[in-house]
């Protein structure tokens, strides 16, 4: 037990002196002690942040050494490979946004990031002073001293290119000589528009890529494939966002060509082509166009259940519908160009203006066959008023004699029933109806020739007014006869104008 007491008070000790150690320390560093360990230490960090811009500064260096040693004796005004073969200049483009496509000036916006890659022996920089670089992202102020292909568009009417907040540019030079140029370009590109169907049409928007002053024997444009092969399919070079979003249009598909364009000032030059392929949305000419001219011709369709004696309503109905087919068809050309031929708008508005102006027609031909009788019927002759007249007194006698027949009254109840009727037809005949009691007298059209009755009608035979009215007078027709004509023009244009609706729909749908 003693030596484990005396054990336990010389661990206890040790403790106590190792507590009081560490507390002295302590003392000394905070009282400024071990001077010379701080300075020691930081002696070290300020060595190890000297290395680093050491470091930054020798990079620094090797880079400007490098510039110096690739561009020494370069001369910028000639091509790579000059007098050799053509320099091969590959490109691919990636769309950001598409549009607006402006039909009135035949032109659309594309704005896009163009990439360019062309080889340069002369920048090749493998195993220059041991230094090795993988890439060099610069500045494009050295494009500047260097050669760079003069790329231009051929369809382009304005272009920009976007320098907010810095230049949109990315010029990168690899250890091979690669070298690798991306732009931001706005390009405003003519389209060569054909409205023939429209707005059921469908166009062909192009941008095409060149050089300005150099043949194919001097510079090659390329589409650059995705996985470096010359057989991939060339529309992979160009990308779409995903994003884009058309209003009038939708962007159906794209296709990636390249051509060999004939030119007698430099020769023969390769050219890059993307096809857009646009199809225009029709849901808008639908609601201002298609749907209005439709519900305007069946309005028309009205005047054939009016009475055929409301002159004034019809005629203005007639009038009111002309009127508005010709505004939407003057509306639905304000956004196109003044092109020298009919689009499907146009003939889809001249139908409509065709059953609307043969309504008006069919109504003066259900007019030419009503008699107005207000004083001097204009046009009559004496003789043919005569004859009228004539006819409605046998036709009062007639169904005079027809009631006593069927009644089998007495001998005077006739008698004086004769006269009464007698002179009930004179006074009808001697008097002059008046402004407001002017009865019309009306006539219908012949069920067994009416060809005839139209040929007749519209040559304006006199003898065959007279036979009309007499015939119509013997039948008992009088006041506000249903026309014929109406009768069978609510069925004929109706679907008329439903055949011709779907002939038209066929045409520029389908064909």
């Amino acid at each position: 037990m003693k030596e484990i007491s005396k054990q336990f008070k010389m661990t206890r000790n040790r403790r106590i002196v190792f507590v009081v150690t560490l507390l002295t320390v302590f003392t000394w560093c905070a009282n400024g002690q071990y001077t010379t360990t701080t300075d020691g230490l930081d002696y070290n960090v300020t060595s190890i942040v000297d290395l680093d811009v050491d470091r930054e500064e020798q990079a620094r260096r090797n880079v400007t050494q490098l510039l110096d040693n690739v561009l020494h004796g370069y001369n910028k005004n000639v091509r790579p490979n000059a007098g050799i073969r053509p320099t091969t200049v590959k490109v691919d483009i990636f769309a950001l946004s598409l549009g607006p496509v402006i039909d009135l000036d035949m032109e659309f916006y594309i704005e896009v990031f163009f990439r360019q890659r062309w080889s340069d022996p002369r920048l090749n920089y493998n195993n220059t002073n041991g230094m090795d670089f993988t890439v060099l992202s610069l500045n494009t102020i050295m494009l500047e001293s260097i050669w760079y292909p003069d790329t231009y568009i051929l369809n382009g009417k304005k272009s920009k290119s976007h320098s907010i907040t810095m230049p949109n540019r990315l010029f990168r030079i690899f250890p091979n000589g690669d070298i690798l140029y991306t732009q931001r370009l706005t390009i405003v590109a003519a389209c060569p528009m054909q409205f023939q169907k429209y707005p059921m049409d469908t166009q062909y928007c192009p941008i095409e890529f060149g050089s300005n002053s150099y043949s194919k024997d001097d510079v090659l444009y390329e589409w650059l494939t995705e996985d470096g092969t010359d057989d991939a399919n060339l529309t992979a070079s160009v990308d779409i966002s995903d994003d884009i979003r058309l209003s009038q249009y939708a962007l159906l598909s794209w296709e990636a060509t390249s051509k060999t364009k004939e030119s007698n000032r430099i020769g023969d030059r390769t050219i890059l082509r993307v096809e857009f392929e646009l199809k225009r949305n029709l849901g808008n000419f639908l609601i201002q166009t298609y749907l209005p001219c439709s519900m305007v011709v069946i309005l028309s369709w009205i005047s054939f259940f009016l009475n055929r004696e409301a002159t004034p309503a019809r005629v203005a109905l007639g009038i009111m519908t002309i009127l508005s087919i010709t505004t939407l068809g003057w509306n639905s050309r304000t956004q196109l160009p003044k092109v020298h031929y009919a689009n499907a708008i146009d003939w889809y508005v001249l139908l409509s203006f065709g059953f609307t102006f043969a309504a008006v027609v069919e109504f003066a031909s259900v007019n030419y066959f009503t008699k107005r009788r207000a004083g001097m019927m204009p046009g009559m002759q004496d003789d043919e008023e005569d004859d009228m007249l004539q006819a409605q007194v046998e036709q009062v006698e007639e169904t005079l004699k027809k009631r006593k027949r069927k009644q089998k009254k007495s001998f005077s109840f006739f008698r004086s029933m004769s006269r009464e009727h007698s002179h009930g037809a004179r006074r009808l005949l001697n008097s002059t109806p008046s402004k407001s009691n002017q009865d019309e007298w009306t006539s219908d059209e012949d069920d067994t020739n009416l060809c005839g009755d139209i040929i007749n009608c519209l040559s304006g035979n006199a003898e065959y007014r007279r036979r009309r009215f007499k015939s119509t007078a013997k039948d008992g027709k009088t006041f506000n006869s249903v026309s014929k004509i109406d009768e069978m023009s609510r069925i004929i244009f109706p679907v008329s104008f439903c055949l011709a609706n779907g002939l038209f729909w066929c045409i520029y749908k389908i064909f």
